[in-house]
């Protein structure tokens, strides 16, 4: 049982604090440890609560076995690195613990909220619209393929498929979260048809546009078209101008996947990359990948007023969704959500403490470090550079003596640099068979310093390899 509130809480900030700080220091970013060696490190639940000494003490361990993702050689998935901002917005929705689906329990969160939406609309070019923070990329696309479905016939949410013979089309490179969609939508996955892309991982238009016209031919819906930019393993942006003009000539909803890639919408030099984006009947922008606020920041916006409630709507009004004053603020008769955190004060506090410029800033940062990654592996004649795009570097590391495939032995090495833990990198695999490393740079702790100290790193390893099987 906790004893002093206020006791404990400050032990609490300074465990935090402390871990914040060896973070950046600290040698490795995780410790490796086995499933049933960290049962072990955790007690069995108890029933007598613990003191609070103890309970800091548990924290401490806790923190000690988990991946320091804020850690500047954490480079293993699309987020990382630590604001001070964006945190104190975690922690104050957090202790606030509205819901966001009335404005009466959430006045200025929900101002806040709607805010950013029309801030972010603007930026992509909708003239009018609307949006609403959701439980990550995945929940947006999930959000984009049932708004499709109520563009093509707004009846299908009470009746149900009179029939199941829709598409959706993706680009084979799109996030796997399009698969999950089609799933959970009732559309089905033998009914979301990937469109082949080119050689930098962009969707072929052409391609698209030949597959819409035979399944007309052979009965079918094309209801939505999901382009992305930044896909996730090679960074590719889709023709967005090219894939809209299809979309309207077929009367298809277009969706645009910016989860990554939107992080563009910030940067002076790579914004052409977004060309196209204010043609979208829908997007999702993740705010927690390249701004760097925490887990999960995310939107679904749209130009289509309307649409949303249309979509979402049903139930509360008996008990949650009153006629009051202000009830036209309330956002959660268009959620999929009831209870719904407060994400947007993290992005708030992020972008009034850095301002516009400092987010461009900061993401030309990002930028840099892909560019100068770049150029040391096409530099070094042990990596051979698969692809580079945005803020993904593709490589792979060649053997010193042994002649082992580059594929196998690349994997080796990745393997081998999680068991030691200095640094997080993950890796793909082509449909050729292709295995490399994916080095994405979303992490605003990292220097051109920890890229030349990752790549030190990863030959170090590939010699130790090496030299082991000789």
């Amino acid at each position: 049982m906790l004893h002093s509130k206020e006791h404990f809480l400050n032990d609490v900030f300074l465990t935090l604090q402390k871990y914040i700080k060896q973070s950046a220091e600290n040698d490795f970013v995780v410790k490796v440890s086995h499933p049933e060696k960290l049962k072990k490190i955790l007690p069995a639940l108890n029933e007598e609560g613990l003191n609070s000494e103890q309970v800091v003490d548990e924290l401490k361990t806790i923190l000690d076995h988990s991946v320091q993702t804020i850690h500047p050689m954490f480079l293993n998935q699309l987020f990382g690195g630590f604001d001070e901002a964006a945190w104190a917005g975690e922690i104050a929705s957090s202790l606030l613990n509205p819901t966001m689906a009335t404005f009466e329990i959430a006045p200025i969160l929900t101002v806040i909220e709607k805010r950013l939406v029309n801030e972010i609309l603007e930026m992509m070019g909708f003239e009018r619209g609307e949006g609403i923070m959701v439980t990550g990329g995945s929940n947006s696309n999930l959000v984009a393929m049932l708004c499709a479905r109520t563009e093509y016939s707004p009846s299908i949410r009470q009746t149900g498929f009179g029939h199941n013979r829709f598409r959706i089309y993706v680009s084979e490179e799109a996030h796997y979260s399009f698969d999950k969609a089609a799933n959970i939508t009732g559309i089905g996955t033998q009914n979301l048809i990937q469109v082949p892309a080119n050689d930098q991982g962009e969707m072929i238009p052409e391609e698209l546009e030949r597959i819409i016209k035979a399944d007309l031919n052979d009965g079918y819906t094309p209801i939505m078209v999901g382009a992305t930019l930044g896909t996730t393993v090679m960074g590719a942006f889709d023709p967005l101008v090219k894939v809209a003009k299809i979309c309207e000539t077929y009367k298809i909803w277009f969706h645009v996947d910016a989860a990554w890639g939107g992080g563009a919408l910030f940067s002076k030099s790579k914004r052409h990359l977004l060309k196209g984006i204010h043609l979208a009947d829908s997007v999702t922008f993740d705010a927690h990948k390249t701004l760097g606020t925490p887990l999960i920041t995310s939107f679904f916006l749209t130009k289509h007023a309307g649409i949303l409630k249309d979509t979402n709507r049903g139930g509360g009004a008996e008990y949650l969704f009153h006629e009051y004053d202000n009830s036209e603020w309330d956002t959660g008769t268009y959620s999929l959500q009831c209870g719904r955190r407060a994400d947007a004060l993290k992005l708030w506090l992020l972008w009034r403490a850095h301002g516009t410029e400092g987010l461009i800033e900061r993401t030309e940062h990002l930028l840099s470090l892909a560019d100068f990654a770049t150029k040391e592996i096409s530099e070094n004649s042990r990596f051979k550079l698969i692809h580079s795009h945005y803020l993904n570097v593709c490589f792979q590391v060649h053997a010193r003596h042994d002649q082992e495939n580059i594929n196998a032995f690349t994997l080796r090495v990745r393997k081998a640099l999680v068991k030691e833990g200095r640094a997080l990198v993950n890796y793909a695999q082509r449909a050729d068979g292709t295995i490399f490393f994916r080095l994405v740079l979303p992490n605003h702790q990292t220097q051109k310093s920890h890229i030349s100290e990752l790549l030190k790193i990863i030959l170090e390893t590939a010699d130790r390899l090496d030299i082991l099987n000789r």
